[in-house]
């Protein structure tokens, strides 16, 4: 049989399809017995949302470090307003105490008039030993007993002689028995008291009534 370059032509043409059909790269996953891609496993595809899950805890643990810095940072700032209320309160204090008052006798003066109240320790009503108490507490911080005769047994007192009396020492009056009266020594021989009659008042210290019952004196600064 001769062969024409027609029918040659025809012979070719199929195994020409054949070759560029097989030439065809395969991809990755393609089943030729199923011809089609296989599909893809689950554990890939899970893949993803794992990896989110497991970004989630460093996320909350970065929140908490977050939020435990802003509390400690809080903390921090209450405990510095602490000290600093502290701190004001103690300085307040210490100004307190080195504020200047002007003169023991100037400050004992606030009381004068105030009527005489037994077992009272008030700017309008006070005993002798409530007087005392309160101008010693107020000018020189130091606490006394409301009893005449307690402050005069009071070893912190110092006892002070008659010629060698300094204004602000507490002087006593009473009998050899029992200390019934107590006041506060002044320059120029006076000393400042509460008596029954007449309340706060300013008396000399030579006066015909108390001088005969003076027992003594203390220094207690």
């Amino acid at each position: 049989m001769r062969l024409t370059p027609k029918s040659i032509g025809l012979l070719l043409a199929p195994l020409c399809l054949g070759l560029i059909c097989c030439s065809f790269p395969v991809r990755t996953g393609y089943d030729r017995s199923i011809g089609d891609y296989k599909p893809v496993p689950k554990s890939e595809t899970a893949a993803a949302p794992v990896a989110e899950k497991k970004a989630s805890p460093q996320a909350n643990t970065s929140q908490k470090n977050v939020a435990a810095r802003q509390d400690t940072v809080k903390h921090q700032n209450s405990v510095e307003k602490a000290r600093a209320a502290v701190n004001k309160k103690e300085i307040a204090k210490a100004a307190e105490k080195q504020a200047p008052r002007g003169s023991f006798e100037n400050y004992a003066r606030q009381w004068l008039g105030a009527k005489y109240g037994y077992g009272k320790a008030t700017k309008t009503r006070t005993d002798c030993s409530g007087y005392v108490m309160q101008v010693y507490k107020g000018y020189y911080n130091i606490a006394l007993d409301h009893s005449a005769s307690s402050m005069y047994k009071d070893s912190r007192g110092k006892s002070v002689s008659r010629g060698s009396l300094k204004e602000g020492d507490l002087v006593f009056f009473g009998s050899l028995w029992k200390i019934d009266h107590v006041g506060m020594y002044l320059s120029g021989d006076r000393f400042i008291h509460a008596s029954t009659s007449k309340g706060v008042m300013i008396s000399p210290m030579h006066d015909k009534y108390w001088s005969p019952k003076y027992q003594g004196a203390r220094r207690f600064r």
